[in-house]
């Protein structure tokens, strides 16, 4: 698992690790203790630490669920950002002894399904262009002066356009309700 910190030290690996007791938020965690009865036994041992955490995200959930988990969560490649940090540094972050790296919620990022596909991102989000779109927009002032909705705006796809020389605009439009 990493973290913001994590992600302004690119060369450096953690050794933090995750349960991730779901593969999606709200999904059943009972068959945790048939599936993975030592990972169980560790859970129930936390139990008490678990069942205290006062977040209303947990209201009304299955015991031990996490949040902001899907099938991103699970892409083996990565293109990551902190949202806490005063740089606009996107890392490609790669699996770890062949399983998925996941990010807390201080993170934001893409999934891809290859080290190719995040190579190519992540060096999209680092043209001048994307760089200059950002800036633009970034308030380095905030708590969080990266967030999705600054990311969100961005538009891919004639980012890439652009960068393979045809003229389009790189900003999304907003939506209508």
């Amino acid at each position: 698992m990493l973290k913001s910190s994590d992600l302004a030290k690119p060369n450096d690996r953690t050794s933090r690790f995750m349960l991730v007791t779901q593969d999606g938020v709200g999904h059943d965690t009972s068959q945790i203790a048939r599936q993975a009865p030592l990972a169980w036994d560790y859970l129930q041992s936390h139990a008490g630490l678990l069942d205290s955490r006062a977040s209303s995200i947990y209201r009304n959930r299955p015991r031990f669920s996490i949040f902001g988990v899907g099938p991103y969560s699970f892409a083996p490649w990565k293109v990551a950002i902190s949202g806490f940090y005063k740089q606009l540094a996107f890392r490609q972050v790669g699996p770890a002894e062949g399983k998925p790296v996941v990010l807390n919620d201080t993170c934001y990022f893409l999934p891809c399904h290859t080290r190719e596909d995040a190579a190519r991102l992540t060096g999209l989000l680092q043209t001048q262009t994307a760089r200059d779109f950002y800036e633009s927009r970034i308030f380095w002032d905030a708590k969080r002066p990266i967030t999705a909705g600054l990311l969100k705006s961005l538009n891919l796809l004639k980012a890439l356009a652009d960068q393979e020389g045809q003229a389009l605009p790189i900003w999304s439009a907003p939506k209508s309700h």
